[in-house]
């Protein structure tokens, strides 16, 4: 039977539970049993808790915007633009039909389609974006970045430090910096929703 439990060095050569459900889970082995264990010195647990509260506070004053153009349609266009003001004498007229052109085309392929916000999606890009990422090149060559996972067991306590700096710096220079004053405003807001959560 494989089990996951919490212990921590209560003395130099004791272990005890950290947690209610490991204590119950050892209350269940018989005394004199041998137990084979492999050892992880754990991340702090609370820290992770405070990662996916900073999280929670990005993703609720995120508002999805973008729109069904590419960037690369966009670019195309812009391009096109760009080459009939060569030709042309007014470029602001050019401009704003090229405005125009995206928004009403935009619209029109949207039609009724609702923006939906996922967490996990906002989550992983954030993390993308922090620049903790594996990159795959696809079979039609578009390299692809895939967030790096932030589990206990694939990240060091320092990793993980690195991470949640990295994050905030994204989520406050794209988001949070509308929202609050300064930094600790936003951290002081991400904690009283960790608090909320316990």
């Amino acid at each position: 039977m494989a089990q996951i439990i919490q212990l921590f060095k209560s003395s130099p050569t004791t272990l005890t539970t950290a947690t209610p459900e490991a204590s119950d889970f050892l209350q269940r082995i018989k005394i004199g049993v041998w137990l084979n264990c492999n050892i992880k010195q754990a991340r702090n647990y609370i820290f992770h808790k405070r990662f996916f509260a900073l999280l929670n506070l990005g993703f609720e004053y995120w508002t999805p915007s973008g729109g069904a153009i590419t960037p690369a349609e966009k670019d195309y266009l812009h391009g096109y633009v760009r080459y009939l003001i060569s030709m042309a004498v007014n470029e602001e007229i050019l401009f704003e039909t090229e405005k125009t052109y995206n928004d009403t085309h935009g619209l029109w392929r949207t039609k009724e389609v609702a923006i939906t916000k996922s967490f996990e999606a906002f989550r992983k890009r954030a993390i993308v974006e922090a620049g903790f990422y594996d990159e795959f090149i696809l079979p039609d060559n578009t390299r692809c970045r895939e967030a790096k996972s932030i589990s206990f067991a694939s990240m060091s306590e320092a990793e993980f430090c690195q991470v949640y700096r990295a994050v905030f710096n994204v989520l406050w220079n794209t988001i949070l910096f509308k929202k609050f004053r300064n930094y600790q405003e936003a951290d002081n807001a991400a904690m009283q929703l960790l608090e909320f959560a316990a």
